[in-house]
Order: C-alpha cells, then structure tokens, then sequence
C-alpha cells in the first residue's frame, strides 16, 4: 500500500508540468493565486471534482525545514449545498506544481461549508459554471 501511495505522489507531481492550468482568483493581497486545470473536471450529480493548485509567492512553512510553494489538490465541490473537500493534497518545494514533493495527504478531509466571497467560492463557482 505504501509502495502505490508513493507512486501516486510522484504521479501527481510529474503530472504537474502537463497541467494547462487557469488561473481562477487570486487572495491575500495577491500573494496566493488559486488555479484549476479544465481538463479534470468530472461530475457525478451536484459534484464537481477538479485537480487545483494554489501557488504562494513566499514559501509556507510545514516545519523547520520543510517548506513548499505550492499545493496540488483533487477537490470535491458539491454544486448544491455549496461544500467541499480536498480528496488529496501534494505540497511541493517549486511554484506551480514544480519541484519535490513536500509532504502529501492521500486521505481525504471532511466536507466543510464554503463561505461566500473566497478563494474557495471562486473555485466552486468556475468549476460548476464547468459542469
């Protein structure tokens, strides 16, 4: 399990440089821009799903020394109640999905309200404008 867990990593991280990703929104100040790639939008019912990347200007710190640029994410966004959830998440050293893998979540996060007037609303917003 651990060996396709690994192999999923560095599958999403490769993948990055192939992504024809479009730049939804941008948050705090401008520093942190919020992308989706088009071309992975699916949908089953009000959910959307859709592999996002945020990209920071200044490195984020996980801990002393692991710090990353960028988050790669398969998200889940339901159209109707207006929620969603990471399925999964990559951060990696370089900007837009570059460089090594960081740290990685293959498990995905509880569903949570998204507030009006986000970053996250954005997204849910061009995804389902997608659908």
């Amino acid at each position: 399990m651990l060996r396709f867990a690994i192999g999923l990593v560095l599958a999403m991280s490769s993948a990055c440089a192939l992504a024809d990703w479009v730049k939804v929104t941008d948050s705090m100040q401008g520093k942190v821009a919020h992308y989706v790639d088009p071309s992975t939008i699916s949908k089953t019912g009000n959910k959307v799903q859709a592999t996002t990347l945020t990209d920071y200007q200044e490195a984020q710190v996980l801990s002393g020394t692991q710090q990353f640029l960028s988050v790669k994410m398969r998200d889940e966004f339901n159209c109707g109640d207006q929620s969603g959830r990471h399925l999964n998440l990559t951060a990696l050293a370089g900007n837009m999905g570059a460089g090594t893998v960081v740290a990685a979540e293959i498990r995905p996060a509880d569903v949570r309200k998204i507030a009006p007037d986000t970053a996250d609303a954005d997204m849910l917003q061009f995804v389902c404008a997608k659908r």
